[in-house]
């Protein structure tokens, strides 16, 4: 199979392979994908959790009737991938949504932070979906975020976004047991 793309995008896509981590690229030798380094998940997990656990205190005392809307639609789109188990779209949506709460939060920069970091940890969220984290308690838990956004409540909304973040770091221990050669301790 061959495709029509020059080697310059292919080269700028290691490059930023590499710049997150997720492969090594050895001149001359070749490119190798990287194990998913425990260490990077840990630490990309609580700088998660640390900042989008603010950004929705923050959001609480800031968000209006339009940007509700907005979140109920995008949390419509992800019922409806959920139930045509269209996990790449969800994934998007979820995305979508944890990045809708920053721009509500007027703080786009936390959501771009949160990206810089995560790349480690979507290793782990698309492994989890299959069998250790269910889409629809995904879901569930973005809806418990709306309605504390919805009743305003800094304290409640903070919670269940500790909560959800947390799934990841559990995802995390049970994946490992089941493939603990795709890791490593660094």
């Amino acid at each position: 199979m061959r495709f029509a793309v020059s080697r310059q995008p292919v080269r700028e896509a290691f490059i930023k392979l590499a710049e997150n981590g997720l492969i090594q690229i050895r001149p001359q030798r070749g490119s190798y994908v990287n194990k998913i380094s425990l260490s990077q998940v840990r630490n990309g997990c609580f700088v998660r959790q640390a900042i989008e656990c603010a950004v929705v205190r923050r959001a609480a005392g800031m968000i209006n009737e339009e940007q509700l809307y907005q979140l109920e639609q995008n949390l419509h789109q992800q019922r409806i991938a959920v139930d045509r188990q269209q996990l790449n779209d969800f994934f998007l949506l979820d995305d979508e949504f944890h990045q809708k709460l920053s721009i509500i939060a007027d703080c786009q920069l936390a959501w771009e932070t949160v990206e810089n970091i995560k790349a480690a940890i979507d290793r782990v969220r698309y492994m989890s979906l299959d069998h250790v984290t269910s889409p629809e308690m995904l879901l569930r838990q973005h809806h418990e975020i709306f309605t504390a956004l919805e009743k305003r409540d800094a304290e409640a909304v903070e919670k269940a976004m500790s909560i959800h973040l947390h799934e990841i770091s559990e995802s995390v221990l049970l994946i490992r047991q089941e493939n603990r050669d795709w890791f490593s301790e660094e």
